[in-house]
Order: structure tokens, then sequence, then C-alpha cells
């Protein structure tokens, strides 16, 4: 008897500036192409519509650019830090990205990966019918309001 999927977890990724324009990019041009997006919903779509190759390859991209550059990999401040629910099966798929480019010592987290694959996503416009795909598969869940206290 398969037990019933736990509900998704709230998992947060540090974002810099080069993220959040990377991000707002991709909402707004979705948007605007007509796929009604909330920037998490862009971040979920990234990582469920993304395999774990092509993560692990954004990944060595973004690090080969990171080790052509003296210095720390970025100089700008964490300029947000979005937070989406992933499931547990997400959750995973980048953990095992992460743990493929600890193998080939690269070290990276969750938030490091969907950087990568965020700032190599195509244009809105490429991607928009998966997108869409997307949201008939997944659609989106309402927000939650707190429930009234009991006085």
């Amino acid at each position: 008897m398969a037990l019933a999927s736990p509900d998704p977890v709230k998992v947060s990724f540090s974002f810099y500036p080069a993220d959040v324009a990377a991000l707002d990019l991709q909402t707004v041009g979705l948007r605007k192409l007509g796929v009604p997006v909330r920037r998490g919903t862009v971040i979920r779509a990234l990582i469920e519509i993304t395999s774990e190759k092509e993560m692990f390859a954004s990944a060595i991209l973004l690090h080969r650019n990171y080790s052509t550059r003296p210095g720390p990999r970025e100089t700008d401040n964490i300029a947000g830090n979005p937070t989406v629910d992933l499931p547990a099966r997400l959750i995973a798929k980048l953990d095992r990205a992460v743990t493929e480019l600890a193998v080939n010592q690269i070290s990276a987290n969750r938030a490091y990966v969907v950087r990568a694959i965020l700032r190599s996503a195509p244009k809105p416009e490429v991607w928009a019918p998966a997108i869409e795909r997307f949201l008939r598969d997944f659609p989106r869940r309402p927000r939650r309001s707190n429930p009234p206290k009991d006085a």
C-alpha cells in the first residue's frame, strides 16, 4: 500500500542581484505571454522541468564562470531569499545534483543549483509551452491565510 505524499516543504534560496533580475525577467516575460505565474511558480517549474543532467551542466558552467575571475564568486550582497513549497521528490532531485557536483570537487548547495538553472534558463517565449504544461499538471495551490486565533 502506497503512503500518501507528504505536504510540501518550504525551502528558501539565497539570490544575488543577478538571480533576482533573471527571475524577474522570466516572470514578467511569461506573464506578457499570457502565462499566469508568480515568482515561486517559475522556480518550482524550473526545478521540475530541468533534468538532473541539465542541473549539473548548468552548475558546471556557473562554476567555470566563477573560476575564471579572481576574488569571491559574487561581489554583491544577497538581494533576496525566495521561499517556495517543494515536494520531497524535488528536494531530493536538487540534493542529487549537489552530490554529483561534490563528487566532482565542486562545492555547491541547493541555492547554487537553482541559481545556475535560473541563469541558464531559456527565454520565456521558448519555454512558455512547457510552463503551461507544468501549470496543467501541477495546478497552483491557493495561498493559505493564517487561521483566526481563538480569543
